[in-house]
Order: C-alpha cells, then structure tokens, then sequence
C-alpha cells in the first residue's frame, strides 16, 4: 500500500480551517434575522421557523380543515398557508405580529387572514409567554401534518405561479425585519 505524504504546511491550513469552520458556527443564534423555510430565524426575542409553505385547496382533505369558514378563492387567487412554530426566549410576552406580510418579486404584499377559529391557525391576539412556544403542544397546529400554526394568505394567481420567490416578513422590534423565502 502506498502512502501519500503531506506536507506540514498543508496539514496546519486544514486544522486551521476547521477550527475557522467550527467558531463561526458559534456566533448568537439571535443575529440571524433572514433565510430560509426550515432554518430559525429571529424576530426580537422570537425565533421562528417556517416548516412549510403550500398552496392550499379547498376540495382536498386536509385543507378543507384549514380554510374552513373563508369564502372559495377567486379564479384570479390562490390560498397559500405558510404553517410555522415561535419560540419566545424572551423574559416578556411575545404578540406574534399581525402585520407580518407576504411579498412577491413585484413588490405585491398580503396580509394575514384570521384562521384561529379552525383550531390550526397562528393566534395573533393571545400572547405567548417567556419560555413559551406557538402552537400549543395540545393544539390542532402542533399535532397535525404539518407541524405548525397556519398563517393564513390570499395571493392574486401571478404572486404564487410567477412572481417568485415569496417571501415572508416579520416585523421585530426597534422597526427591523425578519425575512424567510417560501419555497412553494
């Protein structure tokens, strides 16, 4: 067997590389105020996480459920349920805020519709306290298929067909934004 011989230099760039690699990952997990569906992201004290974002039709089981009491879309429009969790790793109640919004590449933006009624929507009106997570471990949201409390969006058809990505963002305190790209 024949044995491939490294020289020093090369040996010290590797191990200083990984060390680089493993302290950035060390950084406060709350800096992290944009991404993706599936990574956290902070909004003040609130970590949030996106675990999924759909559009959602109303003849199929289980989005029926979810869309019960909303009129039927439009031929011009389209649900589109982004299902997530909140942390609050803050020392004061956290009011998820109801003006979070939706926005396409054109600049269009969609504001929340109520669904706290169906048992699996975000409650935009009951605090979540320190320490505490939306959806309730009990609830419908939690247990269900998808993870996660749903926020409801009504979207013109282009918003979900052509004008993508989507992109969900969160108002946080001090008037910055989080931001989270929807993948549907």
């Amino acid at each position: 067997m024949r044995r491939i011989r490294r020289p020093a230099g090369a040996l010290v760039l590797l191990a200083a590389l990984l060390v680089a690699v493993g302290t950035t990952g060390c950084g406060k997990e709350s800096e992290k105020t944009s991404g993706a569906e599936g990574e956290f992201i902070n909004a003040g004290d609130a970590v949030y996480q996106v675990q999924l974002s759909r559009l959602l039709n109303g003849q199929a089981r289980p989005d029926d459920d979810y869309l019960q009491g909303q009129p039927p879309a439009s031929g011009r429009e389209q649900y589109l349920g982004v299902f997530l969790t909140i942390n609050n790793d803050g020392k004061k109640q956290y009011l998820p805020p109801g003006d979070m919004k939706v926005v396409d590449t054109q600049g269009n933006e969609y504001l929340p519709i109520q669904t706290s009624g169906s048992g699996f929507g975000l409650n935009f009106t009951d605090p979540i306290p320190p320490g505490g997570k939306a959806p309730p471990p009990d609830s419908p949201a939690a247990t269900g298929t998808e993870g996660g409390a749903l926020v409801l969006f009504r979207v013109k058809e282009e918003s979900a067909t052509d004008n993508l990505p989507l992109h969900l963002e969160i108002p946080a305190p001090g008037g910055k934004q989080s931001s989270v790209t929807l993948d549907i």
